[in-house]
């Protein structure tokens, strides 16, 4: 009988004990982590504390970015990246097809505080082509041929390359330059030469 009387003393004891331990942790529980948090929050709860460049391509081709003349990342396209711990100064961002010096983009970057800059990398120069001078024209850009316009028709050289363009018009009926233009490409916009 004292033995069963000890066992039961202690069987109250174990469950008594049970229960104290899970009142203790369920305030633990209910804690999102216990170590501290999660790596997205970490990321989340220092926004606004560091300078921050966001750089999105929609270039249509991978880049190597690069900032103050040191790489930084590939860039896929339709992707963005952030360039973190930015410091508060003047910054030359570039864009270059990969394992080439070819510069596709620049920008400059004035950071004054601790917010998120971004740059947007847009696809290749354009250049628009109209023709207003009232007789078909053969256009060519850079000495090659580009395609003809009849009058009033207007067409796209694309992808155009950085630098100075020079694009000339020659009458089809006599082979006869009738305008020419140089264009400066500097960058990632749509330019324009109106024939007339």
């Amino acid at each position: 009988m004292e033995e069963l009387k000890g066992h039961r003393k202690s069987l109250g004891l174990t469950i008594m004990s049970i229960i104290l331990i899970g009142i203790l942790m369920f305030p633990l529980l209910s804690c999102k982590s216990i170590f501290g948090p999660k790596e997205e929050e970490t990321e989340e709860s220092t926004e606004g504390e560091e300078a921050r460049i966001i750089v999105y391509n929609d270039y249509g081709a991978s880049l190597d970015i690069y900032m103050d003349g040191i790489f930084q990342f590939l860039l896929g396209n339709d992707s963005e990246s952030k360039i973190y711990n930015v410091s508060h100064d003047e910054h030359q961002m570039e864009a270059k097809i990969p394992d080439t010096e070819s510069i596709v983009a620049t920008k400059t970057i004035d950071v004054v505080s601790n917010t998120d800059y971004t740059w947007t990398i847009d696809d290749p120069p354009d250049i628009n082509v109209s023709n207003r001078y009232g007789e078909t024209l053969a256009i060519y850009m850079d000495g090659n041929y580009q395609f003809d316009l009849v009058d009033e028709e207007n067409r796209w050289i694309i992808d155009v390359s950085y630098g100075e363009r020079f694009l000339k018009a020659i009458r089809v009926r006599d082979d006869q330059e009738i305008a020419s233009i140089t264009i400066e490409v500097t960058e990632n916009k749509d330019y324009s030469w109106t024939i007339e």
